[in-house]
C-alpha cells in the first residue's frame, strides 16, 4: 500500500502595529510561533520585523492537512483575536504554499550549480588520471575518483558557481 506524498506548507501573514504597539505585536508574534510549534506537524516558525514596526510571520507545517488542524485549533483563534487589539486593519494578503527552507534556492538549481561545479574537474579527471584509475577495481575507481572530485567541487567549483550567478544577479 503506497503512502500518500507529505509536502511541507507554509502560511504567512504581515501585520502593521497600532501607534505606539510596535514591541507588543513582535511579542504577540513570537508567542504566535510558540502555539503553532505545540501542534504534532508544526516544522519552523520565523518572524521578521520590518522597519516600519510591522511583523511578518511565517509558519511550516509538514502537511496541508497539518495547516488545517492548526487553522482550525482555539490556540490559533485566541492569537488572531489577541493581535486584533494590536494591529492596524486586517493581516496583509496571506500566501499559502509548498515550503522551501529559509533561504534555500530550488532543487533544480541546487542541482544545475553542483553539475556545473563538478563538471569541468570530473572531464579534466577523466582525461587525465582515467588510463591509471580504470586499471584499479571498480571499488577503487570510485573511492580515488569521489576523493578527488567532491572536494574540488564543494570548495572550487560550486563556490566559483554560485559567485558567477550573484555577478549575473541570479
Amino acid at each position: 500500500m503506497s503512502e500518500k506524498l507529505r509536502l511541507p506548507v507554509t502560511v504567512s501573514a504581515t501585520r502593521r502595529p497600532l501607534p505606539g504597539r510596535h514591541e507588543q505585536l513582535h511579542a504577540w508574534a513570537a508567542e504566535l510561533g510558540a502555539e503553532a510549534s505545540r501542534v504534532p506537524g508544526h516544522l519552523d516558525s520565523q518572524v521578521e520585523r520590518h522597519d516600519d514596526g510591522a511583523v511578518t510571520v511565517a509558519l511550516v507545517f509538514d502537511s496541508a492537512a497539518t495547516l488545517a488542524v492548526w487553522e482550525a485549533s482555539a490556540s490559533r483563534a485566541r492569537c488572531l483575536a489577541a493581535a486584533d487589539l494590536l494591529t492596524d486593519g486586517a493581516p496583509a494578503p496571506v500566501t499559502v504554499g509548498r515550503a522551501q527552507p529559509s533561504g534555500a534556492p530550488p532543487r533544480w538549481r541546487t542541482a544545475v550549480v553542483v553539475w556545473a561545479g563538478l563538471f569541468p574537474f570530473s572531464l579534466l579527471f577523466t582525461a587525465t588520471a582515467g588510463p591509471v584509475v580504470t586499471t584499479l577495481p571498480v571499488l577503487a575507481q570510485s573511492l580515488v575518483t569521489s576523493m578527488v572530485l567532491v572536494p574540488l567541487a564543494v570548495y572550487v567549483g560550486i563556490p566559483l558557481v554560485n559567485a558567477m550567478l550573484r555577478r549575473c544577479g541570479r
